[in-house]
């Protein structure tokens, strides 16, 4: 008997200890109405020969899954164009290309998919793009091009005083105040370069009567500063943020340039257990 209440306990305990969803998880707010939308309102407005740019929270899973489902949900609807991925670099377009409508039977090895993006968070999305979708596109520069850009500056220069002064407190800000002001700079101008290129990129691979998917950090996905500055198609700004706290849908949307608009929707997501990324970043420092 006693052995029986045990473990009814042990399965009534976790019950008890899960947290209700946040009231804005799943939620899609358009930032210029101020509204909720539904997903297919979105879909409807999504541009022939543009972009969707799916901004995203590296390390949490529930972003990746929500590419996945959206990239099927485009298929499935015949508007899904190519899916572009900041994580991988020109190097590795003939690969993907090899790999193009293969699937889930493709490898990490076979991609030569970089450490760095690990694919036990993206394998599946990148699978399904290319088990589905009409190119899927390396965009990033490779490292000998980054570190060129760090050294000597973004080929196609900048966006202005307002805008270096926002990168490099961005930045300073985002490596937790531990990076050397003498470091800043090269990094505002990697982040151009890269912005510039995966824009280049989604200039070739548009498709007249289609939706492409860009799949990339927040910031890059931001029109006030990321690839929509470079970009000379449509496109359509969907940020993924955790909603935890406020349940003010304008108390998530990020500070940003003057007269600039931010992203043209935020999604809401799950948040991830506390995490000290400064404390990492710190011991990766050591």
């Amino acid at each position: 008997m006693k052995t029986l209440l045990l473990l009814a306990m042990l399965l009534v305990a976790p019950l008890a200890e899960a947290q209700p969803p946040h009231p804005l998880e799943g939620r899609i707010w358009a930032v210029e109405s101020a509204t909720f939308v539904s997903r297919e309102a979105l879909f409807e407005r999504l541009p022939s020969g543009g972009w969707l740019i799916l901004g995203e929270q590296h390390d949490h899973p529930e972003h990746h899954r929500i590419q996945t489902d959206w990239i099927n949900a485009l298929a499935d609807r015949g508007r899904l164009g190519a899916v572009a991925l900041e994580m991988a670099d020109t190097k590795q377009q003939p690969l993907l290309d090899q790999a193009l409508g293969q699937g889930k039977t493709i490898s990490a090895e076979a991609l030569n998919w970089q450490p760095g993006w690990p694919w036990s968070l993206y394998g599946e999305v990148v699978t399904t793009a290319l088990g589905r979708a009409t190119a899927v596109v390396a965009a990033d520069l490779p490292r000998e091009a980054q570190r060129l850009a760090y050294r000597e500056g973004a080929p196609e220069g900048d966006l202005g005083d307002a805008h270096a002064d926002f990168m490099l407190d961005l930045l300073y800000d985002s490596h937790c105040g531990q990076l050397p002001h003498s470091a800043l700079d090269g990094m505002r101008q990697l982040q151009l370069a890269r912005d510039q290129q995966m824009a280049k990129v989604l200039q070739q691979y548009t498709d007249p009567t289609r939706t492409g998917v860009m799949l990339t950090g927040n910031i890059h996905a931001r029109r006030d500063l990321g690839i929509p500055r470079w970009l000379e198609r449509p496109t359509i700004s969907v940020l993924m943020i955790p909603a935890d706290g406020s349940e003010n849908p304008i108390d998530y949307l990020p500070d940003g340039l003057p007269d600039q608009p931010v992203a043209d929707y935020l999604l809401f997501t799950s948040t991830l257990a506390d995490k000290d990324y400064c404390a990492e970043f710190e011991a990766r420092k050591d």
